[in-house]
């Protein structure tokens, strides 16, 4: 049952969004189709004038005059329709703005879950950490502290080695603590 709402939810939401697209039309789209009018209406003027010159016929003669008469009065109006554009401007709704950023956003956060999701997220940690960017600043000072206590000429020993690693990092400290209680 719940498939069925679900279903005709995403129809609508498509329907709504396609004719969202096809409704808004930019100050450049009409005007291109302005400048399509005029010029299929000066091609079939210019036939209109060309059969009103070559025909014997009267009554022709008279069917021509009124299409170059209709053609005059579409390219007058598109004329219109060219020069009342310059008062218009493109403006997006605030709901439409809204609408983009919210699928910018949810679109960043699925590729980033996508990209934990999958084991390459911590692939590209690990690349970033291997040429030595973005290290967290516990991991770097225990692999110092590290490197001190087996450093012979270092007065550092061991035991520090391990309290400093425990005070940096719980996890470690919580498994530490656990295999303490299984021996």
């Amino acid at each position: 049952m719940y498939t069925l709402y679900w279903n005709r939810i995403k129809v609508i939401i498509g329907i709504s969004a396609t004719a969202m697209a096809f409704a808004c039309s930019s100050k450049q789209a009409i005007d291109h189709s302005a400048k399509n009018i005029t010029s299929h209406a000066s091609e079939s003027l210019n036939l209109a004038n060309e059969i009103i010159e070559t025909t014997a016929e009267p009554d022709t003669a008279e069917k021509a005059e009124s299409i170059a008469d209709n053609q005059e009065s579409i390219i007058e109006e598109s004329s219109h329709i060219r020069t009342s554009l310059h008062g218009v401007s493109d403006n997006t709704p605030w709901w439409a703005r809204l609408l983009q950023q919210i699928s910018i956003a949810a679109i960043v956060i699925g590729i980033i879950v996508l990209l934990w999701q999958t084991g390459i997220g911590t692939f590209i940690k690990k690349i970033f950490w291997a040429l030595g960017l973005f290290i967290p600043k516990r991991a770097m000072r225990s692999a110092e502290v590290d490197l001190k206590a087996t450093d012979e000429n270092h007065p550092l020993s061991f035991r520090e080695s391990i309290a400093v690693r425990r005070t940096s990092d719980p996890a470690y400290e919580y498994a530490r603590k656990k295999l303490q209680k299984e021996r």
